[in-house]
């Protein structure tokens, strides 16, 4: 790769970290990403900078081990993330980790994204798995990661934001943006009621238009909530219905056949509480 290749990709990470952080997916120095150069050296963010006023040449160069190369600045503990997935994934040229509001939300909340509600989702992604919590600087945060990066290009942490993959550095930001749609999304429509995955059928449909695309396979998680069968079965999905929030249970035979003398005791009481003065104590 020749220094000006060098430069350019150095300048696009300014870009996409100025880009996160304009749409407030990023804080002060949260977040990071990263750019392969060639099969041994990386770009990378570095420690301790605000990414909405970085420069290119704070940007830093390691190895496949995070050790520095080259730049004043240095590493991100949680560079290790990164050089996981790179090792995980010859494919992978870019990584970027966010810490994008909705993600997090949804994921302080116990929310899944792998549920298939949105088709755009199942052609794209498959599911959007959220990984168990790890500790944020340690070992168990790339640990955990290898888990998920073998099978899938974008996902949550747990309390924590989200990683995305990609074969160049827009691809990742670009599944970032994606991702964080989908959870607003899924927010917005939590507020209004239930929600409904896509059917068996529906999903199964998807794939094969994929397919037909020459898009590449997706996973899908084999149970990503509770109430969704679609992964579990190659039947119709079976839901139970959703009763709306704080609904009271009632047993049926509590409201089966009243008697005409039940019937004219709640009469007659409601017409006293109705009028002027009525009693409302009996």
């Amino acid at each position: 790769m020749t220094s000006s290749d060098e430069a350019s990709l150095r300048e696009r990470i300014v870009e996409v970290c100025k880009r996160i952080h304009a749409r407030g997916w990023l804080a002060s120095t949260d977040g990071n990403v990263s750019v392969r150069l060639d099969d041994d050296r990386i770009l990378a963010t570095p420690t301790a900078i605000h990414k909405g006023f970085m420069s290119a040449d704070d940007v830093i160069v390691v190895d496949r081990q995070g050790r520095k190369l080259q730049g004043t600045r240095q590493p991100s503990s949680e560079l290790r993330m990164h050089l996981a997935a790179y090792e995980e994934r010859p494919d992978v040229r870019a990584v970027v980790h966010a810490h994008p509001t909705f993600c997090i939300v949804l994921s302080l909340a116990g929310v899944s994204l792998a549920k298939c509600l949105l088709p755009e989702t199942v052609l794209t992604f498959g599911s959007i798995p959220t990984t168990a919590y790890s500790t944020p600087t340690t070992e168990e945060v790339p640990d955990e990661i290898r888990k998920w990066v073998r099978t899938f290009d974008a996902m949550v942490l747990d309390r924590h934001g989200s990683l995305t993959v990609g074969t160049d550095l827009y691809d990742a930001y670009n599944k970032l943006e994606r991702m964080e749609h989908v959870a607003e999304i899924t927010y917005r429509a939590r507020m209004l009621g239930p929600l409904q995955p896509l059917s068996c059928d529906q999903v199964t449909h998807l794939q094969n238009v994929a397919r037909g695309l020459g898009l590449p396979e997706r996973k899908l998680l084999d149970s990503p909530c509770e109430t969704c069968t679609v992964c579990k079965t190659d039947a119709p999905a079976q839901r139970k219905p959703a009763l709306a929030p704080q609904t009271p249970v009632v047993a049926a035979s509590v409201l089966s056949a009243p008697s005409d003398e039940l019937i004219q005791r709640v009469t007659k009481a409601m017409q006293r509480a109705l009028e002027p003065g009525g009693d409302r104590s009996r």
